[in-house]
């Protein structure tokens, strides 16, 4: 009976996976034409140079329905890639198993964002993982997502990016908390940009 049900549905489940992948995939298209048009490359004067980003395969293993806690905590200042800082709260934290291991990531709100309409609902998840400094950025990678609106939340590294500050000078990017290390490797998402 189980098998049955299971053929019956594999169809429906190699569609989904597919759809996903085409989703990711479109995602990364539209970044890419975003950093080729000058008005919103962080290229600016090297923009003539790019051609692509650069990625890891779309991996569904990375796309996880995490479990959220919310815990308001108090404002922080968050140091950055040129040594200022910014303010932050933790929002709340973020609990997931990938492989057996379970891993908690705490998110952020931007204190200044928060006054402006457009951001209020906008949280924000910085990490670092063992890929860090070898197949991806130094510096850490981030997830941009609105405040969740219950107790589970669809934490999607495939969607991870790079901050500005890997392509050029001049941003304050605000480098993960010792708290959001990752200790396995994110196969997902943006790698380390090289020139094509």
């Amino acid at each position: 009976m189980k098998l049955a049900l299971l053929l019956l549905l594999l169809p429906f489940i190699t569609y989904s996976q597919n759809q996903y992948i085409e989703n990711v995939l479109e995602h990364r298209t539209n970044k890419n034409n975003e950093y080729k048009d000058s008005l919103t490359s962080p290229f600016h004067k090297d923009i003539a140079n790019f051609d692509s980003l650069n990625y890891f395969a779309p991996n569904p293993k990375f796309n996880i329905e995490a479990q959220f806690i919310k815990e308001l905590g108090t404002p922080f200042d968050m140091t950055t890639s040129s040594g200022k800082s910014k303010k932050f709260r933790v929002y709340g934290n973020l609990l997931f198993r990938i492989d057996s291991i379970d891993y908690v990531l705490p998110i952020y709100q931007n204190l200044k964002l928060m006054t402006n309409p457009l951001y209020r609902d906008y949280i924000f998840i910085p990490f670092t993982d063992l890929t860090n400094g070898e197949e991806t950025y130094g510096g850490g990678r981030y997830i941009e997502a609105t405040i969740p609106t219950s107790n589970t939340f669809n934490l999607d590294f495939n969607y991870c990016f790079n901050p500005y500050c890997h392509y050029t000078t001049g941003y304050n990017c605000p480098i993960p908390p010792k708290e959001n290390f990752l200790d396995l490797k994110i196969e997902a998402g943006e790698k380390a940009y090289k020139e094509h």
